[in-house]
């Protein structure tokens, strides 16, 4: 059964995450007994993000796509499994940031399922951030807690310097190509759980293999213990990201942060 859940984190504005229809690569295929298998293609550290590829028979899924300086080191690892960007038929975005999404451009045949909330929050968050004269007035719209601290207000500014040098809205792939997670499914023994601490729209992904899940976590948890090492560690809403993270945390199985090296949580059972 498809699966969708989500907890203790704000409504999603343009829909709920829920089961519609078969996503269109998987609709004609026969049914695959085997489990996914679930591979760290990047890994996460403390500015770059983990990159995720999920195979089950001829199907693979890439969760997040990192970089632009880092496109080379992701064609080596698919050519590495003996694959071909148009072996991937599928992109799972946790949320909008640039260090998640810059390279989808790179995978032109691959549906992207995504959050809309997330696409439109973080799209117009970067606009205004680009805005040279306002944009410390317009970044309280989507940070409103940033004032609270001088080292708050000194990552934002960090925050500002690596928009312009990469935010790039054509890189985050064909408009045509994005499946909103609002209204559309993932594959069987996928589950969605949304995790909007860090940005509205952020979504966890849990892949059910027969074991312990695997939580590819994004930004919910971005390390096992140093978030504030992380240069993009400004929450949307610290309260909600904090019951994000331990809400991850609880959960037996392998966990994949957003820039860390994965660890397991066996040790919780």
């Amino acid at each position: 059964m498809n699966r969708a859940r989500k907890f203790d984190a704000p409504r999603i504005e343009k829909g709920e995450l829920r089961l519609i229809t078969t996503p269109d690569s998987f609709s004609n295929s026969p049914r695959e007994n085997s489990a996914w298998k679930t591979e760290v293609i990047l890994a996460g550290n403390w500015r770059g993000a983990t990159c995720a590829l999920l195979s089950k028979g001829r199907h693979h899924i890439l969760v997040d796509t990192g970089m632009p300086h880092e496109a080379h080191r992701l064609m080596e690892a698919l050519r590495e499994r003996d694959l071909h960007p148009s072996d991937i038929r599928m992109i799972i975005n946790t949320h909008f940031h640039v260090d998640h999404v810059l390279n989808n451009c790179l995978f032109p045949e691959s549906e992207i399922y995504a959050s809309q909330q997330s696409h439109d929050w973080c799209c117009a968050a970067y606009t205004d951030l680009l805005d040279e004269h306002n944009w410390e007035k317009l970044a309280l719209k989507y940070y409103p807690e940033a004032g609270d601290s001088e080292r708050t207000r000194e990552r934002m500014g960090w925050l500002r310097r690596f928009a312009l040098r990469w935010w790039d809205v054509k890189r985050l792939g064909d408009p045509s190509r994005f499946r909103w997670m609002e209204t559309h499914p993932l594959p069987e023994d996928l589950e969605l759980v949304l995790t909007s601490g860090h940005v509205p729209g952020h979504a966890s992904v849990i892949i059910h293999d027969g074991n312990l899940p695997t939580i590819i976590a994004g930004d919910a948890v971005l390390t096992r213990a140093h978030d504030e090492n992380i240069l993009t560690m400004i929450p949307h809403n610290r309260e909600q990201f904090q019951r994000d993270r331990e809400r991850i945390l609880s959960l037996p199985g392998r966990i994949l942060p957003g820039h860390d090296e994965e660890f397991s949580n066996t040790d919780i059972l």
